[in-house]
C-alpha cells in the first residue's frame, strides 16, 4: 500500500493557501483548519547532578510508533535553536538513504556548563564542562535509552562554546559518544587557555571507531580563524589512533553555519552508508544483498542491520516507482525482496498483491492479499488502513469471505 504522508502534507499546504486567500477576501477572523505537523515533544527532567530542572526536546523518526527498529541518537547542544532544523535535516538525508534515520535530542543551553574549568582552579566536586558530562552520562543518556529504542551509535553536536565542550568530551570521555560534530570550537576563550593547554586537555589519544567533524566559518572573526588554524595544526601533528576526522572551512560567519554543520557533519560521519540507487532502480536484488552484507559489517557493532540502511518504506516506494513505470517484473522483485527482509510486513504483502493485480495476475493477487490479511494484526490506525485495503481488494476480486486473523 502506498504511503500517503507526502500527499497529506501537500493537501495541508494547499488548504493553508486557499484559507489565506479566503481570509484576505472575506475579512475572516477564524484560523485555517488543518492537522498539526508535530515534530517532537518537550520533556522536563529533574537533574540531581545540576540541581535543577532541565527541559529537553525529543523527536522520533517517522514511523517509529508502528515499528520495532532501534535508532542512533543525535544530541544537539544548540537546544531550541537547532532542534527543528535537525529533525528536518535527518529526515531529508534518511529519505535519500544517505544516513540512517535518528532520534534527535535537543539539549538546552547549560549555563556555565560547556567551558572546562582551568586545571589550576579545579576542586574535588566537578564543575563546568565536567559537571555537564556527568549530567549527560548519568542522567540524560540513560533516560533516553530507557524510554526509547536506541542502538549504540550516539552523536554529539555543539557549536561555539558547545564545540569546545564537544572536543573536550571526545578527548576525556570518548566512550560517551561514537561521533562528534564541533562547530567553531571556542578554543580562544579565557585568552586561548584551552588551545595553550591542549596537550594536557587531550588525555585520550586512542580513539578507535570514533568520528570527528570540526568546522570554522571563512567569515568569522580573525581571532577565531587564527585559533582554529592552530587547532588544525595540532590535530594534524599528533597521532590520534583510530580517529576518523575532518576539518572543514565553510562559507559564512559564526552564527550562519549552525545548520550547515549538522548536514555536512552527518554526511561525513556516514560516508559510504548509501546504497547505490542504480541497484534499486534495476531491481538487482542479488547485488543489493551483496552490498548490504559487505557494507553493514562496518556498522553492525553499533547495532545497525540491513533494515537501517534500506528501510521497508523506502523499498516499498521504489517498488511503486517501478510499478508506475510499468516495469512489472522489476516491481515484483523489489516487493518480494522486501518480504524477504521484512517477513512480518503485511504492507509488503499488500503491495506485492497490488503489483500482481495491476499485471492482471488474479490468482497471485488473491494469494498475497489473503496473506496480507492473515499477517495484519490491525492493532494501529496504519495497520487498520492496510487491512481495510486488503479486504476491499479481495472482495473486488470475488472473494466474498476474507480470512480473519
Amino acid at each position: 500500500m502506498k504511503n500517503t504522508n507526502i500527499k497529506v502534507f501537500k493537501v495541508f499546504r494547499a488548504m493553508l493557501a486557499v484559507s489565506s486567500l479566503f481570509f484576505l477576501a472575506a475579512g475572516a477572523t477564524a484560523q485555517a483548519q488543518g492537522t498539526d505537523i508535530v515534530i517532537g515533544k518537550s520533556l522536563p527532567l529533574t537533574s540531581k547532578v545540576l540541581n535543577r530542572e532541565v527541559t529537553v526536546q525529543i523527536s522520533l523518526p517517522g514511523g517509529y510508533a508502528a515499528g520495532t527498529a532501534s535508532y542512533p541518537v543525535l544530541y544537539d547542544l544548540n537546544g531550541t535553536a537547532g532542534f527543528a532544523y535537525d529533525r528536518a535535516t535527518v529526515e531529508l538525508l534518511a529519505q535519500a538513504l544517505d544516513i540512517p534515520n535518528m532520534i534527535v535530542v535537543g539539549v538546552p543551553p547549560l549555563t556555565n556548563g560547556y567551558v572546562p574549568t582551568p586545571f589550576e582552579d579545579r576542586k574535588e566536586i566537578p564543575a563546568g564542562a565536567d559537571q555537564s558530562i556527568r549530567f549527560l552520562k548519568e542522567e540524560l543518556i540513560p533516560f533516553v535509552e530507557k524510554n526509547y529504542r536506541t542502538n549504540a551509535f550516539r552523536t554529539l553536536y555543539g557549536h561555539s562554546v558547545g564545540g569546545l565542550f564537544t572536543m573536550y568530551t571526545l578527548f576525556n570521555n570518548p566512550g560517551l559518544f561514537t561521533a562528534y560534530i564541533a562547530g567553531s570550537p571556542w578554543f580562544q576563550t579565557n585568552d586561548q587557555y584551552w588551545l595553550k593547554n591542549i596537550e594536557k586537555m587531550a588525555k585520550e589519544r586512542t580513539l578507535d571507531g570514533k568520528f570527528l567533524f570540526m568546522t570554522v566559518g571563512k567569515g568569522e572573526a580573525q581571532l577565531t580563524i587564527d585559533t582554529y588554524k592552530e587547532l588544525e595544526k595540532w590535530m594534524n601533528g599528533n597521532p590520534l589512533s583510530g580517529l576518523t576526522w575532518k576539518s572543514a572551512w565553510l562559507e559564512g560567519d559564526h552564527a550562519s553555519m549552525v545548520g550547515r554543520n549538522t548536514y555536512d557533519g552527518l554526511i561525513f560521519i556516514f560516508s559510504g552508508w548509501k546504497i547505490p540507487e542504480i541497484l534499486l532502480r534495476n531491481a538487482d536484488v542479488e547485488a543489493i544483498d551483496g552490498y548490504l552484507k559487505t557494507n553493514m559489517a562496518k556498522w553492525a557493532k553499533y547495532g545497525f542491520d540491513a533494515s537501517a540502511a534500506l528501510p521497508e518504506q523506502m523499498l516499498n516506494a521504489y517498488g511503486y516507482i517501478l510499478l508506475n513505470r510499468k516495469e512489472f517484473d522489476k516491481a515484483v522483485k523489489i516487493f518480494l525482496y522486501t518480504i524477504k527482509l521484512f517477513p512480518k510486513s503485511f504492507n509488503a504483502l499488500d503491495s506485492l498483491a497490488e503489483a500482481y493485480l495491476t499485471m492482471g495476475d488474479r490468482e497471485n493477487a488473491i494469494e498475497f492479499y489473503t496473506s496480507a490479511v492473515e499477517m495484519n494484526p490491525g492493532d494501529s490506525d496504519y495497520a487498520k488502513r492496510v487491512l481495510q485495503n486488503s479486504k476491499t481488494k479481495l472482495k473486488e476480486l470475488g472473494v466474498e469471505k476474507a480470512p480473519t486473523r
